[in-house]
């Protein structure tokens, strides 16, 4: 499994849904990621950011401007 990288985007499972986002930040065990505003509400969470641990994703489209 490739590491996702900053502009990535990300497939990861919550609450046995799937939902997609864009990685804004790396870090050592995981990454940051931006998610729409409705999939956030149906998550009940404040931010429409989250932690996604690495190998809990699936890369689905690379940032080619990189």
């Amino acid at each position: 499994m490739r590491k996702a990288r900053n502009g990535d985007t990300i497939e990861f499972q919550r609450k046995k849904q799937v939902f997609e986002g864009l990685v804004e930040i790396e870090r050592e065990n995981s990454v940051i990621v931006s998610i729409k505003k409705e999939a956030a509400a149906e998550l009940d969470y404040e931010t429409n950011r989250t932690v996604v641990k690495h190998g809990n994703y699936t890369v689905t489209s690379m940032d080619l401007a990189r």
